[in-house]
């Protein structure tokens, strides 16, 4: 651990080992309580602003070596499919709005200098890895004095700070040599009035406080093609507007236990939104409910400044790794990898948290070395197959398996060595990720001679051609 994350370690357990009789300060709106909350413990700000103790207040953000060596691997991959990744971490509300901060965060043990240098020093790394990052605490930082850009009582940010972003991202992708060859397509951004953003934070909020407490409120803006009359077109067909999933009343998960299933408008079929295979989509957004939140017009913004044609393929309680394994492991991407792929996330995400699979199979699919295939055999039951597995194969390679059966929501991987030990590893599509069918497994974890045989069950019947592959380590 370097010096600078141990410090911000250290500061962040004292922050979070506050006493639950450690004295409040008189609150604005009467509320209680707010920093021992066990469903969203939080501190309150200037002018009805709140932040969040374990996700904005906390300095140290787990990042490691092994991960930024991860992004690069997914990032090379990818530009061998003539695709560039742009990754946009979403800073923090303390760090992107510090002038709201109340003087009790320095009491708590919060250091600005600290919390910010974390952050830029994850974009440091990335960057030094060749990963090709946008800087969005910066874009935020330029905010008019006085103006939010994120929700004062919400974890999002609101639509100006979405404009904020898009308008960093947009420069990072006019910088890349590749921006100059494509065909633009102007767009023009109007305001349509005010919304409310998510209301679950205010409710949790609300419950330890006498006085009613701000609404998440945001202006609205609508995303056109420069044409008179002319809605943002992002190839869906005639003059369909953009709809990026989250219905009219389609509510946002913040982690806090909703388990309600997010229609992303795809139903159960994949939809081919590039036409004939060797289209090109400029830009893809994969991310979080940041890039989903209608009322905010992130991807109207983005195709705004950027003068390209955008498709939002986020998803609302995806976390970290769901939209994009979504987006990866599709037949829109597969057929047809975009230009630019934007990957959001917020920076306290932890990519490890999980294990090495899912970064694995984003470097999988993404690339094109899946091409030695491995022959099998199918039980009559139609839902397990076995297979041989040669004696070469090293922690470094990655099974690849198409059920060639999209309904199907899991698998599980049981691995077999030469003294009949058995491993097993699953993979599981939550209920907000798009199914196809696809899954990748790498073959860390095993022994050191590796295993002989694996068996897949699936929840689902394979289809008509399943196939399973190998894929070769990324060796750059």
């Amino acid at each position: 651990m370097t010096p600078l994350a141990r410090t911000a370690a250290i500061a962040a357990l004292g922050l979070l080992t506050l006493p639950a009789t450690a004295q409040e300060i008189p609150s604005a709106y009467g509320c209680h309580g707010l920093e021992q909350d066990a469903d969203l413990a939080t501190i309150e700000g200037r002018d009805g602003m709140f932040y969040r103790m374990a996700s904005d207040m906390r300095m140290d953000r787990p990042f490691s070596d092994a991960t930024v060596a991860d992004m690069a691997a997914l990032s090379r991959a990818l530009a061998s499919r003539g695709t560039t990744l742009i990754y946009a971490p979403i800073p923090t509300k303390s760090v992107s709005m510090p002038a709201w901060l109340p003087d009790r965060a320095t009491d708590l043990g919060f250091d600005l200098e600290v919390a910010t240098k974390v952050q830029t020093d994850i974009l440091d790394r990335l960057n030094a890895a060749g990963v090709v990052t946008a800087d969005l605490r910066a874009a935020l930082l330029t905010a008019e004095p006085g103006r939010p850009t994120f929700f004062a009582t919400d974890t999002h940010w609101n639509a100006y700070g979405a404009d904020l972003g898009a308008r960093a991202i947009a420069e990072v992708m006019r910088a890349q040599p590749v921006y100059d060859t494509l065909e633009k397509t102007r767009h023009e951004t109007v305001e349509t009035g005010t919304d409310n953003g998510v209301l679950v934070m205010r409710r949790i909020l609300q419950r330890r406080c006498t006085e009613t407490l701000p609404m998440p409120v945001t202006r609205t803006y609508e995303t056109r093609v420069a044409q008179p009359g002319g809605p943002l077109d992002i190839g869906l067909g005639g003059d369909a507007p953009l709809d990026i999933g989250l219905g009219e009343d389609a509510p946002l998960d913040i982690g806090l236990g909703d388990d309600s299933p997010l229609d992303i408008g795809l139903g159960g079929e994949d939809i081919d939104l590039f036409g004939e295979a060797e289209a090109r989509l400029p830009v893809a957004i994969v991310g979080t409910s940041f890039s989903d939140l209608a009322t905010v017009n992130f991807p109207g913004f983005l195709a705004q400044h950027s003068d390209l044609e955008v498709v939002n393929y986020a998803i609302t309680g995806g976390a970290q790794f769901g939209a994009i394994t979504s987006y990866l492991t599709s037949d829109d991407y597969q057929n047809a990898p975009p230009t630019f792929l934007v990957w959001e996330n917020p920076i306290y995400t932890n990519f490890a948290q999980v294990g090495d699979q899912p970064m694995r199979e984003l470097i999988a699919a993404a690339g094109d070395t899946c091409t030695r295939q491995v022959p099998f055999t199918l039980d009559p039951n139609g839902q397990t197959l076995i297979a041989d597995l040669d004696t070469d194969l090293t922690p470094g390679d990655t099974l690849f398996l198409d059920t060639d059966a999209p309904v199907t929501d899991a698998v599980a991987f049981h691995f077999w060595s030469a003294e009949d030990r058995i491993r097993t590893r699953s993979i599981r599509r939550g209920d907000r990720l798009r199914r196809t069918g696809r899954f990748y497994m790498p073959l860390t974890g095993l022994w050191p001679d590796g295993a002989r045989q694996v068996e897949v069950t699936s929840t689902a019947k394979f289809g008509p051609t399943p196939t399973l592959f190998v894929c070769s380590l990324d060796a750059s």
